[in-house]
C-alpha cells in the first residue's frame, strides 16, 4: 500500500468496490437516488468515527462499527447476498429453527427472526466480545426474544480459541491458527454445535448459515450429531482455500464430512438452486436429495 494510499480514510477506500456492488443490485436499478442516498449517509457516518445506527430497507435498526461491509450491504442494498435470501425465505417458514455460526452484528440472524416468528428459534453465535456487543444490542433494540445470541465459537470440541480482530474490515475477524503473525488476539470459549443446540433443547435445525473465515470443517465436525437429525436441513457455507488452509485443511474434507451425512453440494444461478458440479468455492448450498 502506498504513503498516498494510506492517507485516504478506509471508507473512501472502500467506496472502489462497494460501488460497483451497489450498481449491481436490484434496489438500486428500482430506486438508483434513494440507494446512492442510503450509501452516501453510511459512508459518511463512518467518516465521523465511531458507532453507526441505521435501519434496513424493511425497517429493523441497527448499529454497527465502521468497516463493516455486512452492514453497508444490509443498509443499502436489503442484503448482502439476494440470491441467497430467496432460498432463505423460501424454506423458513413461522416455527423454524436458524443457526448462524459467524453471525457479525445480526445481519442474517435478525431478517430470519421475522421470518421464523414468536414460534420459531434463532440461535446466533458471534465469538468476538466487540461484535457480540453489537449483536447483543441490535436483537434488544428490535424485541427478538427467541433470537439468543451466544458469544462463543464453535468447533470441534469444547475449549477456548484465540480471535483476530480485522479492525479494517470486521467481517474478516477469525480463529487465530497456529503460527500465525500479529497475537495480541482475545481468548475466548469454544463448544460444539451439538453441545450447544443440546443445551437450549433443540434437537433439530432447518437452516444453517456459517461464516467463519476457513474454521468451518471444525465447526461442522462438532456439528453432525444435530445434522444427522436434521432431514430437511440446509446448509450455507462461503467457501476459499486460502482461509482452509490457514487451519490445514483443503475444502473437499468439507465435502466429504457432508457428502457422508447425505448431503450434496449446490450453487444459486438467478433465484434457484443448480447442482454444482465444480470446485467447492464461493457459496455453496448443501441439501439432501
Amino acid at each position: 500500500m502506498t504513503t498516498l494510499t494510506r492517507m485516504v480514510p478506509p471508507p473512501l477506500r472502500a467506496l472502489r468496490w462497494r460501488l460497483p456492488w451497489m450498481y449491481a443490485t436490484d434496489r438500486f436499478r428500482a430506486a438508483p437516488l434513494r440507494t446512492a442516498a442510503r450509501a452516501l449517509r453510511f459512508t459518511a457516518a463512518e467518516l465521523r468515527g465511531g458507532d453507526i445506527d441505521f435501519r434496513s430497507p424493511d425497517g429493523q435498526a441497527f448499529t454497527t462499527m465502521p468497516n463493516n461491509f455486512s452492514s453497508f450491504a444490509l443498509c443499502v442494498g436489503g442484503a448482502r447476498d439476494p440470491e441467497i435470501w430467496e432460498l432463505i425465505r423460501a424454506r423458513l417458514k413461522p416455527g423454524s429453527v436458524f443457526v448462524d455460526a459467524g453471525a457479525n452484528i445480526g445481519t442474517y440472524a435478525l431478517p430470519a427472526a421475522r421470518l421464523v416468528g414468536p414460534g420459531g428459534r434463532v440461535v446466533a453465535f458471534e465469538a468476538h466480545p466487540r461484535t457480540f456487543g453489537y449483536l447483543a444490542r441490535n436483537v434488544a433494540a428490535n424485541e427478538l426474544p427467541w433470537v439468543t445470541g451466544l458469544n462463543r465459537a464453535l468447533g470441534e470440541e469444547a475449549g477456548e480459541i484465540e480471535m483476530e480482530f480485522q479492525a479494517a474490515n470486521p467481517g474478516e475477524t477469525h480463529v487465530r491458527a497456529p503460527g500465525e503473525a500479529g497475537g495480541g488476539g482475545t481468548r475466548v470459549p469454544m463448544t460444539t454445535l451439538d453441545d450447544a443446540m443440546a443445551e437450549l433443547g433443540l434437537t433439530r435445525l432447518d437452516y444453517l448459515k456459517i461464516d467463519v473465515e476457513g474454521f468451518e470443517l471444525p465447526v461442522l465436525r462438532g456439528a453432525r450429531g444435530v445434522l444427522a437429525a436434521s432431514a430437511g436441513a440446509a446448509i450455507q457455507t462461503e467457501l476459499q482455500e486460502r482461509h482452509a488452509a490457514r487451519y490445514g485443511y483443503r475444502i473437499e474434507e468439507i465435502g466429504a464430512l457432508l457428502g457422508g451425512l447425505g448431503f450434496h453440494p449446490h450453487e444459486p444461478a438467478g433465484g434457484t438452486l443448480r447442482p454444482l458440479t465444480g470446485r467447492l468455492v464461493g457459496d455453496v448450498i448443501w441439501m439432501r436429495g
